[in-house]
């Protein structure tokens, strides 16, 4: 491995298998990650060998320096539990790992799992359980840098802004009355 690779982020993508355009949207997404440094695991890139996939995505989640949810209607409704049994079950089945995690040890887990807000999503898309509303998610409104940028820094740990330099303590003289 070479130091390029080395200092290369890892990034799994975990999304539902809901209409064209969104698959398409996701595909498109992991391949701008890719484009900018980020290796990205996506289901779709993996071999045409069979597998089992749940340990596939136990050993891929685990192994990824991040996992991006990206919200989706369908992708809430898995996560909250209010999915048929029978539909989206390789969702179903990173949505129990990822709570798992995230139960299990939230300190390690909470900063690496980072949910994705694509074009034409919104943030209420976003399971409960990864707190839309409390915690950090990431809208990308347009598949470009400019767009994937908050995103970006974040992966890459390049905050946008930094303190200043600390200055000099003043020396105050006391008050007389």
């Amino acid at each position: 491995m070479n130091a390029e690779e080395t200092l290369s982020p890892t990034a799994f993508i975990s999304y539902v298998h809901g209409s064209a355009r969104h698959k398409q949207l996701v595909l498109d997404f992991a391949r701008l990650l890719q484009d900018h440094g980020v290796s990205t695991t996506l289901d779709r890139w993996t071999t045409g060998r069979r597998k089992d996939w749940y340990q596939w995505i136990v050993a891929e989640m685990t192994r990824a320096d991040f996992i991006l949810p990206i919200a989706s209607k369908p992708y809430k409704a898995v996560f909250d539990g209010f999915a048929a049994g029978d539909k989206h079950r390789g969702t179903q089945a990173e949505a129990a790992v990822l709570r798992e995690l995230l139960y299990s040890d939230r300190p390690r887990w909470l900063p690496k799992i980072l949910p994705v807000v694509l074009p034409g999503r919104s943030a209420s898309e976003i399971p409960l359980v990864l707190q839309p509303n409390t915690v950090d998610h990431y809208p990308v409104p347009e598949l470009t840098s400019a767009g994937a940028e908050d995103l970006l820094r974040a992966l890459t740990g390049q905050p946008k802004h930094m303190p200043p330099s600390l200055g000099t303590l003043p020396v105050l003289p006391p008050l007389t009355s």
